[in-house]
Parts: structure tokens; sequence; C-alpha cells
């Protein structure tokens, strides 16, 4: 019996263990966009409401980084997502298709100099000189936006059949336009 008793233990401690790690399998996912086959990791997200509209900004940067570009430091190979909702802020469960965003562009390896982001290679954007990379359908989803928090997804199409798609779940730096 007492034998019994051990290998039922271990039977259970590897059947737990084994079904442990494929829970954490998706958690690897989490603060990326995704273009076709290419990831892309997002550390830090920016939101700026003003009057006429709300920016989102999502960035392989580190707060710190960012912060640091505002006094002069220059940044080398950032990846750069930027979108132009037309409300006055973001709103937790709200979906933005592509209508309700006026601007919208992501792009990479590109430089921040100056505080002036420069050069880089477009991956999509809503508008722009090479048709395959512009989006034609999409939205941005805000699952929750509080004081210290944000969790969103986005899924867009290009003309050129890539999806895109991503999500982000972590702090944000919040920028008051409202007071200039």
């Amino acid at each position: 019996m007492k034998h019994l008793k051990t290998v039922t233990f271990v039977f259970l401690t590897i059947l737990l263990t084994s079904c442990s790690s494929d829970d954490d399998s998706n958690s690897s996912e989490t603060n990326f966009i995704h273009v076709g086959d290419a990831s892309f990791e997002m550390k830090t997200a920016v939101v700026q409401p003003s009057l006429s509209s709300v920016y989102l900004g999502l960035t392989n940067s580190t707060e710190a980084e960012i912060n640091a570009s505002f006094s002069g430091a220059t940044l080398n190979n950032v990846d750069y997502f930027s979108a132009r909702i037309n409300e006055f802020d973001l709103t937790p469960g709200e979906t933005y298709d592509l209508d309700d965003i006026y601007s919208l562009e992501f792009i990479v390896n590109g430089d921040v100099i100056n505080s002036e982001f420069e050069n880089g290679f477009s991956q999509f954007y809503k508008s722009g000189s090479n048709a395959d990379l512009e989006v034609t359908s999409g939205h941005i989803t805000v699952i929750d936006y509080s004081v210290d928090n944000i969790t969103l997804s986005l899924e867009f199409e290009r003309a050129d059949g890539v999806l895109v798609s991503g999500t982000y779940n972590g702090s944000f730096i919040y920028l008051d336009d409202t007071n200039n």
C-alpha cells in the first residue's frame, strides 16, 4: 500500500507539472505587435488626450528612455506605433474602427533625435505612398483604461493581405495636452 501511494503521488506531480507549463505558453505574447510573421515587442504606451482627439502610442523604448529623449537623448532602433482617434479620451470597453481613427502608422528601426522620430521602415499606415502597406480594415479595442493601467488589442489587415495584430497590457505615460 505504501508503494501505491508513492506511485500515485509521483504520477499526480508529473501530471500537474506538465499541465501548468501549458498555461504559461501565451504569456510571452503580451505586449507585442505582429505584422505577418514578424513580432515586435512593445515596452511602453503613451496616451495624450486633447480637445479634438486622443493620441495612442506604443514603443519598444522604456519609460526612462522616452523621458531621456525629451531631454535631448538620441534613441536608436525604435519601433513606434501611433494612432490618433477621433475622441476626447479613450473609453474602457470601446472598440475604435478604422473610421474612428484618422491617423495610424507603425514604423520600425527608426531613431529619436532631438525628441523627433526620424527614419525607419513603415510596416503599415492608414494613408501613405505604398498602397500595399495601407490598412483596409481593422480596429483598436480598449479593454481596460484606468489611472495606472491600459489593456488593449489591435487587429488590422493591409491591402496586400498581411494581417496585423497586437496586445498591450501595462502602465502608460499620460501626457496632458488640455492645458496647452
